[in-house]
């Protein structure tokens, strides 16, 4: 209420102008910031829209060119700078057996010094990237969430740190999916 209140007070003073505050159409009829950024642009597709561990890290290391698909086994791990984390470094804590996929406790943890960025993907999943934290520096890289995980699949806790991305994997099984029913 207050925030309204000051916006249209500053609107009826003529100190703002909504297109100083809201997004704008531009007349091909693209959103717009204020400061004539296209909304939306500093989202990244291809990580979001990863269809395995291997094509998230190579999208968050910027290359938007490879070929997103699904994982294969063959595949796993392959991706420039990807390695498995140590026992211990990297700990995802979830059920083993989720009744309902639909909201699954997690809580994702990096005992790896540096760590800069965790993510956790639910490896079936029809998108498998659930979630993603820039962390500050001295902050504690531990996180908790709660996902849906479409099926019995794994569950994948992804860290950075120095540039080196590392993983570890938690196995769960669904009795009653969350993304398909």
């Amino acid at each position: 209420m207050r925030i309204a209140s000051a916006l249209a007070t500053a609107f009826a003073a003529g100190l703002l102008k909504p297109s100083d505050v809201f997004a704008d159409e531009d007349d091909a009829g693209i959103v717009r910031l204020a400061d004539n950024i296209p909304w939306g642009s500093d989202w990244n597709g291809a990580v979001y829209s990863a269809k395995s561990l291997e094509a998230f890290v190579i999208a968050m290391s910027g290359d938007t060119t490879t070929p997103n698909t699904p994982r294969t086994v063959v595949e796993r791990g392959k991706a420039p700078g990807l390695f498995v984390a140590k026992s211990g470094e990297l700990l995802i804590e979830a059920p083993e057996l989720a009744e309902n996929g639909t909201n699954v406790p997690v809580t994702i943890t990096s005992k790896i010094p540096n760590t800069d960025f965790i993510a956790l993907l639910a490896d079936l999943n029809p998108n498998p990237v659930c979630v993603g934290f820039h962390v500050m520096p001295d902050n504690d890289p531990s996180y908790s969430v709660r996902i849906k995980v479409a099926e019995t699949s794994n569950l994948i806790a992804v860290a950075r740190s120095g540039g080196k991305w590392f993983y570890s994997l938690r196995d769960i099984t669904v009795m009653i999916g969350g993304c398909l029913g």
